[in-house]
């Protein structure tokens, strides 16, 4: 973060990761297999100002092989240990959504898809000057033309896994553009089929660039939240078919924040020891630093307010 001129914003020191190696060709097909679907693509795919073309809030019986990938064990422990702290997927349906890059044959196309990443696609047939071309465009890209697969935005997590589920061998550009904290802007490579990069995108905003020489661009995100409950929670929503899973998971994580806290000060307050802190008459109240609490109580009020405030009818 303190490269891209963000000192001391957001949860880690880590914007974004280097591509790293996260599910075997197996696994990305059997992803592939579930967002790919017919049910998938005609009942969950949206159109937004983000992104031409997302599928999300598919639910586990839609899109069992997404659900069991993501919360398994292993690979919420590979994205905690490069995102340098312990992260949690923030609820159900935001699972792996999918951003697909629409080629010639639009919506409909994407259902020709093969299953398998790179199956019955051949390479496009470029010349040296047609190459060149391509990486004259992808170098110019910033962010801002009508072709890029998401827009310049924040994430509404704050931690995003972004899987690669393309074989992109050939493709030139697609890369993630970040925001510099003086409006400069870097690329970060995009990974490979199979391999992922995590970044801090609540707090860092960015880009997915278009991909040029390339039949498709599929990549797959799912959002993750610090694992401690007293780490700050910046998340955001305005979708109210989430309503339900935002509310849940807001109130499971104030409760534990207070449990948690409740449990710090009774720690402190034992270690004073026995009876002597009675001595005085405050009953412990003196390991209250009253100006402290009051302003962390107000921050849990106003996660509340916010908790409530993103709820949609």
């Amino acid at each position: 973060m303190e490269e891209l001129g963000l000192k001391d914003v957001g949860i880690s020191p880590y914007a974004v990761t280097a591509p790293f190696p996260l599910f075997n060709l197996e696994g990305v097909t059997e992803l592939r297999r579930n967002i790919l679907s017919d049910e998938v693509i005609d009942k969950f795919t949206v159109s937004s100002y983000l992104s031409a073309f997302q599928g999300r809030e598919f639910t586990k019986n839609v899109a069992p092989f997404v659900h069991a990938a993501w919360t398994s064990p292993e690979v919420i422990r590979a994205v905690s240990d490069a995102a340098g702290i312990e992260l949690v997927p923030v609820m159900e349906l935001e699972l792996g959504h999918v951003n697909y890059q629409l080629g010639e044959g639009g919506k409909a196309g994407v259902k020709l898809s093969p299953i398998a990443p790179g199956g019955g696609l051949t390479a496009p047939s470029v010349t040296v000057s047609d190459l060149a071309k391509y990486q004259a465009l992808a170098d110019a890209e910033d962010g801002s033309g009508p072709d890029n697969v998401v827009v310049w935005h924040y994430d509404a997590y704050p931690f995003v896994c972004v899987l690669m589920l393309s074989d992109v061998s050939n493709m030139i550009g697609g890369e993630t553009a970040l925001q510099c904290g003086d409006g400069s802007i870097r690329k970060a490579r995009g990974p490979g089929v199979g391999n992922c990069v995590v970044m801090q995108g609540r707090h860092v905003k960015h880009a997915a660039l278009r991909a040029y020489n390339s039949g498709e661009r599929i990549t797959m995100v799912t959002s993750f939240r610090a694992k401690d409950p007293l780490v700050h929670d910046g998340s955001i929503t305005k979708r109210n078919r989430i309503n339900y899973q935002w509310t849940v998971y807001r109130m499971k994580l104030l409760a534990e924040r207070f449990t948690a806290m409740a449990a710090q000060l009774e720690c402190e307050k034992a270690a004073v020891g026995g009876d002597a802190d009675d001595e005085d008459g405050k009953g412990g109240s003196e390991i209250i630093n009253v100006p402290v609490c009051q302003k962390w109580l107000e921050e849990q009020i106003a996660y509340l307010t916010m908790t409530g405030s993103q709820l949609m009818p």
